[in-house]
């Protein structure tokens, strides 16, 4: 039993390894197949290649048009806008106390104001009587007074038998006390006039033609001094506030636009209304938040048009105004304007110059330079999608003409 169990352990042994042996030949047969199979490919490949073909590609070279630059005379006509306010407006208010009385039924917003018309009475009895008090005082005051010059002139008289003949003292002619009493004249007249304008004081009037803006009290309340009573402005007498850019205060007419005429203009109902205005003063200063300058223009009134003889405070208005002629500058359609203040020329050499100019003027169809362009240059029209300087450039022969 020993034998025959030994001799099939070894019959089992030996028939893995042949088997396991199988496998392998097997293995290398199919990778020597796969390696000759893309020797063969690769030769192939590289009998039968195909070759590119070579083309020469021609740069591409924009075509653009482009205008003539040519010098003019130009006068800049400046388009201005402002709110119309009054050039005259005035708090009034109560320099004495005490209860009102009268109210003028007239003082109500947006009614018309004759000059020293009275719009307000204060009570006047404490006023009066403090006036007929230091009338009193004057009148005591001048009798003190003659009373003491009766007396100098008595003494005097006595120093003259009693004296000896020396000179009579100050205090003999009672000089002091004549002093006195003519400063003590002295105050009560003064007191006297401020009590006659205390007692003028309670009543109020219309500094001026005005229009009522605002009213701050009602009949039968009590005022102390300095409490606003109401808000009045000119009816005769608006100005403009003119904002101009920098840009365009170097076209302004001589001196700063001082006494230049300015045609304002609006719409209200579908109805166009024209007033003239002159620039009577420049405010001064630059305004850093829109960077301008601002010139204030009295407005005139159009007594040829119904209902608004003057623009009503607050009414937009539109302004034109002619600036200093500019001699001598270089016209360029504002489509040859590009990004940075820089211009494109065309050369002589048919290359691109990339020109960077100072405008001096600008309106609707065209800008103004002065110094970096002359009048015959070639101004490019056309966009180019990505402009180099010097980069070559073909010229629409028949839009130049056609330009010019």
């Amino acid at each position: 039993m020993a034998e025959i169990e030994k001799e099939m352990t070894v019959q089992n042994v030996e028939g893995p390894r042949k088997g396991g042996g199988m496998r392998v030949i097997l293995m290398l047969i199919i990778a020597g197949l796969i390696i000759a199979v893309g020797v063969f490919t690769l030769k192939f490949l590289m009998s039968n290649k195909v070759e590119a073909k070579k083309v020469d590609v021609e740069a591409y070279v924009p075509t653009v048009k482009v205008v003539a630059a040519t010098k003019v005379n130009v006068t800049p006509r400046l388009e201005l806008e402002g709110v119309v306010s009054p050039a005259k407006r005035t708090v009034l208010i109560s320099e004495v106390s005490g209860a009102v009385v009268e109210i003028s039924s007239r003082l109500e917003v947006g009614n018309v104001l004759e000059k020293d018309e009275v719009i307000l009475r204060i009570n006047d009895a404490d006023y009066r009587t403090q006036l007929a008090s230091v009338e009193s005082s004057l009148a005591d005051a001048e009798l003190v007074l003659a009373q003491e010059k009766a007396r100098a002139a008595q003494s005097t008289r006595d120093w003259k038998k009693l004296g000896n003949g020396k000179p009579a003292t100050e205090l003999v002619r009672r000089l002091p006390q004549i002093k006195s009493a003519s400063a003590r004249i002295t105050a009560a007249k003064a007191a006297i006039a401020k009590a006659k304008r205390d007692v003028a004081k309670t009543v109020v009037r219309a500094p001026y033609r005005c229009l009522v803006e605002a009213k701050n009290i009602e009949e039968g309340a009590y005022v102390a001094a300095r409490t606003q009573i109401a808000a009045v402005y000119s009816d005769a007498d608006f100005e403009v506030r003119l904002p101009v850019s920098l840009d365009e205060v170097g076209v302004l007419p001589a001196g700063n636009g001082l006494n230049a005429e300015v045609k304002f203009s609006t719409l209200m109902g579908g109805v166009k209304y024209r007033w003239n205005g002159r620039v009577d003063r420049f405010e001064g200063g630059i305004d850093t938040k829109t960077f301008s300058m601002v010139l204030m223009a009295k407005v005139a009134p159009n007594e040829s048009q119904d209902g608004f003889v003057y623009p009503p405070k607050g009414l937009f208005l539109k302004g034109e105004m002619q600036g200093e002629e500019l001699i001598d500058v270089i016209q360029i359609p504002r489509v040859a304007r590009r990004e940075g203040d820089s211009v494109w020329l065309l050369t002589e050499k048919n290359k691109l110059s990339i020109i960077k100019v100072n405008v001096v003027y600008e309106d609707r169809d065209y800008f103004y330079v002065q110094e970096e362009i002359k009048a015959g240059d070639k101004v490019i029209m056309s966009p180019i999608a990505i402009p180099l300087n010097k980069m070559d450039l073909v010229e629409d022969v028949k839009s130049l003409k056609k330009e010019m």
